[in-house]
């Protein structure tokens, strides 16, 4: 069982991962995964998706030029197993529908509408509803929005200040996470229904 806290990551590398197998299971007990691809020619990031309390397959030969960097978003509790106890079929780390997700959300055309898709991705997928809002339980930072939303990180910041005026979110300094309003939701609502993944 490995556990990370918020902000660590851990890399995976080819020579990792057990010569006999072909693919590995990474099993996620608790908390929220970002993964990304980190190349070894130039250890260039791109970014794969978000995952938290379920299974996913490494398959050994499509990390041959690459590693697999595990970054944690919040307090995450994972394994690496040879095998699963999952009822149904595990899906690829490598074949999922964050990579649709994040093409749609890049090909938007403001930043603005980018980053607000990004939340409402990101709390349809992993939030809660309170009262008067939404929480996300994890808070990205302004480089990592910025690889995400195709940008700069200063854009983002710029951006992230400006949705903070408008009230469309505030931080939860309590739980390290942001406060989400009921208007961003609905405005992406659309976005987040269109491509209906569960």
């Amino acid at each position: 069982m490995h556990c990370l806290k918020r902000g660590q990551s851990l890399d995976i590398t080819f020579l990792d991962l057990d010569e006999a197998k072909t693919c590995k299971f990474l099993g996620i007990e608790e908390g929220v995964l970002r993964v990304c691809l980190v190349s070894t020619i130039n250890s260039e990031l791109f970014p794969i998706g978000f995952f938290g309390s379920e299974w996913l397959r490494l398959e050994k030969n499509r990390l041959r030029n690459f590693d697999l960097r595990l970054e944690a978003l919040n307090e995450v509790k994972f394994k690496i197993t040879s095998t699963h106890d999952c009822a149904n079929e595990v899906d690829s780390i490598f074949h999922n529908h964050w990579l649709l997700i994040l093409c749609m959300i890049k090909s938007s055309t403001q930043v603005e509408i980018r980053i607000c898709r990004l939340i409402a991705i990101l709390v349809f997928s992993f939030g809660r509803r309170n009262k008067e809002s939404y929480t996300l339980p994890f808070e990205l930072s302004h480089s990592q929005i910025a690889l995400l939303v195709g940008c700069t990180r200063s854009t983002v910041t710029r951006q992230i200040g400006f949705m903070k005026e408008k009230g469309l979110i505030c931080s939860d300094k309590y739980q390290f996470g942001i406060l989400v309003s009921e208007k961003l939701i609905a405005q992406e609502s659309t976005f987040v229904e269109y491509l209906q993944f569960t």
